[in-house]
């Protein structure tokens, strides 16, 4: 995908290039963005540095980086680039590729910034700077290091009167950061808060991945009950359209095989390492968020965008970041209580409601850890900036600022954004930085 943008000052050398990446569980989304305005995106498997390792994810961020670069024309690209042949997309399920590029052969970018999930702190980033540099062929200078929760932060570098920006990601996992905004810096980005980020079998409540997993357990449950019968002097209840979406989804009748799913054991004997069959399993569990979302918010378009997906899927059209209307958004009171009589439909959407509602409130605590006791950052210059594929759910968002305004602290904040695709967001504020012209227009 080639984008042209509102066309800066003509310059008189060849364009420079900077590039943006936003690596997570489930894909690493590369863009690359040019001083004279071009933008173009490569996509690749799992960049966690932490659950599939240094090298898979410095290959998957390799991969993103030729696949952008082989779309741009040979002016913007020094002429001794190497570009090897790249893997097609696989079937859907199948591997990223197994083919092990070679790096970078030459100097290509002016700035890199590297916003990916696992860089919790200086260790993780030191750690994995070595294999991001090779890769790039880029030096430790020339290269920033970052979780991707901070590339979230971007569109607020040109918002005024903003001291702080509370980011907080709803994708495959869960994480969230308080950054303060500053303006003599290279890239005005500090840390001075973290909450959580700790993976999947410490923390991701409110996630996708915890989403999916609820949905699951919400199958078993029912076949628990099916299969005690003779305990109970009821029937028990019917199979409900939420759950044989979820079981069509994982391409099985049979509630047992979604055991077999979470168990690896399929994985680990088609010749995936613990890493990639972790990430394959996560990405594939996080993707059933979407039935969950269908039927608890039916009057909403399907979530298609930054939804974790399968390997192979080529989803994830990009928008720019936009303001959320809080006093519309905060509207979407939800009724928990059961009634009787309800239709299967209604059935399965009041399921798929308890299901949201067990995410919403660990995300609400999420976001008021990024506030401290508030003396610090105060809400009347502080943003709050969502990420991730969850947070494209008009609903999800909804809970989730009726939960913070329904706290002690009644807390709202001064604005509110989503970003659809923060490598894009970080390409502009990047671009802007150091080629020095104003990107994009809010």
């Amino acid at each position: 995908m080639t984008t042209r943008l509102p066309t800066p000052p003509p310059s008189p050398t060849i364009p420079r290039l900077v590039l943006c990446a936003d690596g997570g569980g489930s894909k690493v989304c590369v863009v690359i963005r040019s001083s004279d305005g071009i933008e173009v995106k490569g996509i690749a498997g799992p960049c966690n540095i932490q659950s599939v390792g240094y090298q898979a994810a410095s290959q998957s961020l390799l991969l993103a980086t030729y696949r952008a670069l082989s779309q741009l024309s040979n002016i913007y690209l020094p002429s001794d680039l190497y570009i090897p042949s790249l893997p097609l997309l696989p079937s859907k399920g199948g591997p990223s590729t197994y083919q092990k590029l070679p790096n970078l052969n030459v100097s290509v970018f002016q700035y890199a910034w590297l916003g990916l999930a696992g860089v919790n702190c200086e260790s993780d980033a030191r750690g994995f700077m070595p294999f991001a540099t090779g890769a790039l062929a880029l030096t430790t200078e020339k290269t920033k290091l970052s979780n991707d929760v901070n590339l979230l932060a971007a569109p607020a570098l040109d918002i005024p009167g903003i001291d702080h920006v509370v980011t907080v990601v709803a994708g495959t996992g869960t994480i969230g950061r308080t950054i303060r905004i500053r303006s003599s810096s290279k890239l005005p980005l500090e840390d001075i808060g973290i909450a959580r980020g700790w993976g999947y079998l410490l923390c991701d409540e409110g996630s996708a991945f915890w989403l999916g997993r609820l949905a699951i357990r919400s199958v078993l449950a029912l076949a628990d009950r099916h299969a005690s019968s003779s305990i109970y002097s009821s029937s028990p209840p019917p199979l409900l359209a939420l759950h044989r979406d979820i079981l069509e989804y994982f391409g099985t009748t049979d509630p047992a095989d979604l055991i077999t799913l979470a168990s690896l054991s399929n994985s680990i004997s088609d010749g995936l390492d613990i890493g990639e069959a972790t990430a394959k399993r996560n990405a594939k569990i996080a993707a059933a968020a979407r039935v969950v979302l269908k039927w608890a918010f039916p009057d909403e378009n399907p979530v298609r965008n930054g939804l974790p997906t399968p390997p192979g899927s080529t989803d994830g059209e990009v928008e720019d970041s936009s303001d959320v209307d809080m006093d519309m958004e905060s509207e979407a009171e939800v009724e928990l209580e059961m009634i009787s009589g309800l239709g299967t439909d209604e059935k399965s959407q009041k399921e798929a409601m308890k299901i949201v509602s067990k995410s919403i409130q660990p995300l609400v605590e999420l976001t008021l850890e990024c506030l401290g006791d508030m003396s610090v950052v105060k809400l009347d210059k502080t943003i709050l900036v969502l990420g991730g594929g969850l947070m494209m759910s008009k609903g999800y968002r909804s809970l989730l600022l009726d939960g913070l305004a329904e706290t002690e602290d009644k807390v709202r904040f001064k604005r509110v954004l989503k970003v659809d695709d923060s490598a894009v967001e970080g390409a502009r504020a990047l671009g802007k930085i150091e080629f020095g012209y104003q990107p994009y227009t809010k």
